[in-house]
């Protein structure tokens, strides 16, 4: 399931979580000796326009980051324990390769309590691709903010079949959406209904 949001329905949504849920927004994926950079005014910290697709050398800002402090301190890779499986050795060379020197200091988000927005983006100039909300650890009270948002999303959003709204993806319709479907969240489906489409994909 995903969601398709513009900036106003962020600033909604970042409202409920940092408000309703006590989350922290990361203003960055560092942590220096454990400090957390966290945004004072969350709403106002948000990007100011959504992302363009994904590209070397790109920006934008593509995720927001609330931390569930009353679930659990930050962790950073400086202590992280070794990745057992080859997915995760790679992923953390990757990690290390890209951070350099700041590697100990960059958030393990493996083992630190988040919210992850995966945030919507153009993905053509009248098209825009959902994004979706994400969780960093199971532990129960994680969870529980988890699901707390997702209801929140989906009390407010429509849930439409994006295969309607995209011309160049119609005939690609599969005969169960099942994850494909999208909860387009209240200033999202003002674009939508002004003529916008919604790819339906968000990879």
């Amino acid at each position: 399931m995903s969601y398709l949001q513009v900036t106003n329905d962020e600033r909604e949504l970042t409202a409920f979580i940092c408000g309703e849920l006590g989350a922290k927004l990361l203003l960055t994926d560092v942590a220096v000796a454990g400090e957390a950079n966290m945004a004072d005014d969350p709403c106002s910290a948000l990007p100011a326009r959504l992302p363009l697709v994904a590209k070397f050398g790109s920006v934008d800002v593509y995720t927001l980051i609330f931390w569930l402090h009353a679930c659990g301190p930050i962790k950073t890779f400086g202590d992280a324990p070794a990745p057992e499986t080859p997915r995760d050795r790679v992923a953390r060379r990757l990690t290390r390769e890209a951070a350099m020197e700041k590697y100990a200091d960059v958030i393990d988000l493996e083992r630190t309590p988040a919210l992850i927005l995966h945030r919507s983006h153009w993905h053509a100039p009248n098209r825009l691709a959902p994004g979706n909300l994400g969780r960093t650890t199971t532990f129960p009270a994680a969870q529980s903010a988890y699901s707390s948002a997702q209801r929140w999303l989906r009390k407010r959003g429509a849930k439409v079949d994006p295969f309607a709204y995209c011309e160049e993806a119609r005939d690609r319709r599969p005969k169960r959406l099942g994850p494909l479907w999208v909860w387009v969240q209240p200033h999202a489906m003002a674009l939508v209904e002004q003529g916008t489409e919604i790819w339906p994909w968000n990879a």
